[in-house]
């Protein structure tokens, strides 16, 4: 899913650590480049800062607004979806459920869905490791769709978009990619397994042994709570003061990316990685497996060198030192999370904005662990960061005011009339998609918890979609004997209804 890559990319020797019982650093010069960014930018939008040292949080920093329109502030109880920053979650209970005897890592896709077709791929081959490490070689986009966007599932079609995996093009069996699939059908099968879902097995084995009161797996416990869920925004959006026209749900609250979360929860959770507390309510020796790299690769994203992956976490170098690290960006939203095991120093950043959010956490880190670790003059090289941060944003609205237009302006391709594409096409295993023309004429397509209004798609009865927004995909209809009879998307195939358009 492409996300504005150009604006993304647009907006883009260290001393021995401090003394360990000596004052933490003064984190007041980076509170004021946060703040002059959002008043720069004119984009309140929130952020919400843990630091970690020594087992304790000797920082939390709260910006911004979690509900704009509201002018509602963040605050340490706001809650923040955390999308792919989930998967240390989900990693570390599959060890637990390994440790406890009730998981194997050597387990077989074929043992795990005796049932399966699975064509083309080895299934005695691939493992449970391989599904949560990124080298099982599978791929899955109608699973990945259904359980983070549509929603549209159930036992029965989870089971059959499973066994309808296939051979992953671009990485075979071994070979390190980063995906969700893996993490999705690793959940069906805890599903499957019982007694009770992945969403509650992570609930009884981490969330409530750290006592992490503000965290769950469900939309709908947070809502019922009362808890302050952050709403989303986009500095890339057409209007980026107005939340994003998309919202979790429960049903696409997924393993590789289904927890909201506040910042002191998710520090409670990285101290236990530090595994720094006198009284440690997860196994060390679980914490210390999840930190061992199981396959290497090379890689960086911003700031942040990735030479191997573990159980969960990536890792690599960072100012010299060792780092494990997992961020989670979707529409709206970008979270990180990151360690030094060896130096007992860690960091939670939240943002309820994805574009400036992401650019503006690397910064935070830069700061943060530059002052922990004793860098000299961190404040003048991070605040230059800062300037040029704001500087590229200015230049960066109008870019993508353009990217907006070019979309907007592309052409159509359709070979029928457009009133004759409107109607209901079904996908067994992937639910219905509806088409309808609103009073402008404009396409509107619907899908479960999603929606678009397409663009023009430039080839023959091909339109464009951002069923998330700021990113973009293409439909094709399909025809027969000038009569439009279905769609194709992503290895999917939904069928027109008789009689309809």
């Amino acid at each position: 899913m492409n996300r504005f890559l150009a604006l993304g990319s647009l907006l883009l020797a260290a001393t021995p650590l401090a003394s360990r019982a000596g004052p933490p650093p003064d984190f007041a010069p980076l509170a004021a480049f946060i703040q002059q960014t959002k008043d720069a930018t004119t984009l309140p939008s929130g952020t919400a800062i843990a630091v970690i040292k020594n087992g304790k949080v000797v920082y939390e920093g709260y910006f911004g607004y979690s509900d704009i329109q509201a002018r509602t502030p963040v605050t340490r109880d706001t809650v923040f979806y955390i999308a792919s920053a989930t998967k240390p979650f989900f990693a570390l209970n599959a060890l637990l459920q390994e440790d406890a005897g009730r998981l194997d890592m050597r387990m077989s896709l074929h043992d795990m869905f005796p049932e399966g077709r699975f064509t083309g791929i080895d299934a005695n081959a691939v493992t449970v490791k391989d599904l949560l490490v990124h080298t099982s070689g599978v791929d899955n986009q109608p699973l990945v769709w259904a359980t983070a966007y549509s929603g549209i599932h159930d036992e029965h079609s989870l089971l059959g978009l499973v066994s309808a995996s296939y051979p992953d093009e671009k990485a075979a069996r071994g070979t390190f990619k980063y995906t969700n699939v893996g993490y999705n059908i690793l959940s069906v099968w805890l599903d499957r397994r019982g007694p009770v879902p992945w969403q509650e097995q992570l609930e009884r084995s981490v969330l409530r042994p750290l006592g992490m009161r503000r965290t769950s797996a469900s939309i709908g416990k947070a809502e019922a709570a009362g808890w302050a869920l952050a709403k989303p925004y986009s500095f890339a959006s057409a209007r980026p003061r107005q939340p994003l026209p998309i919202a979790k749900s429960d049903a696409t609250m997924h393993a590789a990316g289904g927890l909201v979360s506040t910042a002191p929860d998710l520090a409670k959770f990285l101290i236990a990685e530090l595994a720094s507390g006198q009284r440690q309510a997860i196994p060390r020796k679980v914490i210390r497996r999840s930190h061992e790299p199981q396959v290497a690769l090379t890689a960086k994203y911003m700031d942040f060198q990735r030479t191997g992956y573990a159980w969960g976490w990536y890792t690599g170098e960072y100012k010299g030192r060792t780092m494990l690290h997992h961020f989670g960006g979707f529409a709206g939203f970008h979270a990180h999370l990151s360690f030094m095991p060896d130096e007992g120093i860690a960091l939670v950043v939240l943002n309820n904005e994805d574009v400036l959010g992401a650019q503006m956490t690397s910064l935070i880190a830069d700061y943060v662990y530059g002052s922990l670790l004793g860098e000299p003059d961190v404040a003048s090289t991070v605040s230059r960061r800062f300037d040029a941060l704001r500087t590229k944003a200015a230049e960066a609205s109008p870019m993508a005011a353009r990217q907006r237009e070019a979309i907007q302006a592309r052409a159509w391709a359709l070979s029928r009339p457009r009133t004759e594409y409107a109607g209901t096409y079904s996908n067994e295993l992937s639910g219905d998609m509806t088409v309808h023309l609103d009073e402008d004429r404009g396409m509107v397509i619907r899908w479960g918890n999603v929606q678009a209004v397409a663009t023009g798609g430039e080839a023959p009865d091909r339109v464009r979609v951002a069923f998330a927004p700021n990113s973009g995909d293409f439909l094709d209809f399909r025809t027969e004997n000038g009569v439009v009879t279905a769609i194709s998307f992503e290895r999917m195939v939904f069928r027109k209804s008789p009689g309809e358009g």
